[in-house]
């Protein structure tokens, strides 16, 4: 699920954003339950998510290659910017405002090493992020938002299943997001672009490995606060565990913000939140277990960053699989 192009409902509040000017995106911050404008008036976002690697693009961009290199930017740019005009395309009854970009690890492994699945970040090689930063990651956001598109930005890869306070996945983190941060392209457009400070963690646990209520906070309150450390002012969503399905540990030990300007990234799939298949869902089932589950869901606005609720395929019942 980590890495599938699904369409997702990045949510919340009450109004739409029809109509605005591509070029003039006016800038939003959390208040309350509602994402906000400078007028106060609330904004509902709604878009989907996408990466920029190949292979999960259909090779529509390029064919296979054995790695990237500053050769394969310009076709991964102009594939985006296509999909970035058909996703707004209001004639053909598209009205995505918000993109989720994954900065694929693809392009920030070093290619001369191998490594083992996205949650492998012993191939990451920070001078390939730098470079790759400014000439495909931020291209791809200007893009984005000359189409009208705020963009929510995740870090390259997925969270191992078992991760603990101060660990090197927690420094990697870090890492991440102090150099996102501190770019002056992403602080002068903060209103605009946001930062989901991680995909997926599963397991959270204390430096010396025990589970308690406080790994949450303590793994990524430290995390938030290299990014405000960098003057970057706009908003971060903080994931929960359980591939970010578990926030209830924030609520006795909640994340703190300088800025007052955070909320809360959630995944939804069949089968969360107490709806097992497309025979067996209850509408109300699932409310009740979304807010206990996601209890901040009452205070402050979430943002859905991946979902797929599609019907089950046939075909493939036996295997699981989705007709996504």
């Amino acid at each position: 699920m980590n890495r599938k192009k699904l369409l997702i409902s990045l949510a919340m509040v009450m109004l739409s954003m029809a109509g605005l000017a591509a070029d003039n995106l006016p800038a939003l911050r959390v208040q309350g339950k509602n994402l906000v404008d400078a007028n106060g008036k609330t904004v509902v976002l709604h878009g989907v998510m996408d990466t920029p690697n190949r292979y999960f693009n259909g090779w529509r961009w390029q064919q296979w290659k054995a790695d990237y290199s500053e050769a394969d930017i310009k076709p991964c740019l102009e594939y985006f910017s296509k999909q970035f005009s058909a996703i707004t395309d209001k004639k053909q009854g598209a009205y995505c405002t918000v993109f989720r970009l994954h900065m694929d690890p693809c392009w920030t492994n070093d290619p001369a090493k191998k490594a083992e699945n996205e949650a492998d970040i012993s191939a990451f090689n920070m001078a390939r992020y730098r470079l790759y930063l400014q000439k495909l990651y931020i291209p791809l956001i200007k893009d984005a938002i000359a189409h009208g598109l705020y963009v929510i930005v995740r870090p390259p890869g997925v969270c191992p299943q078992d991760i603990s306070v101060g660990d090197t996945y927690n420094r990697y983190l870090k890492g991440i997001w102090k150099t996102f941060a501190a770019d002056e392209y992403i602080k002068q457009n903060e209103g605009v672009i946001s930062i989901e400070l991680a995909n997926e963690p599963v397991r959270v646990h204390l430096s010396d490995g025990t589970k308690d209520e406080r790994a949450l906070h303590d793994y990524f309150q430290p995390v938030v606060d290299v990014i405000r450390e960098q003057g970057f002012k706009g908003i971060i969503w903080v994931p929960g565990a359980g591939y970010q399905s578990q926030y209830q540990d924030y609520v006795k030990y909640p994340i703190t913000d300088s800025e007052d300007n955070f909320s809360y990234a959630v995944h939804v799939y069949s089968g969360w939140y107490g709806n097992m298949t497309d025979k067996n869902y209850d509408h109300d089932t699932f409310i009740r277990n979304f807010k206990s589950q996601v209890p901040m869901v009452e205070t402050k606005p979430i943002m859905v960053t991946e979902i797929d609720w599609s019907p089950e395929d046939p075909d493939k019942a036996s295997e699981g699989h989705w007709n996504e």
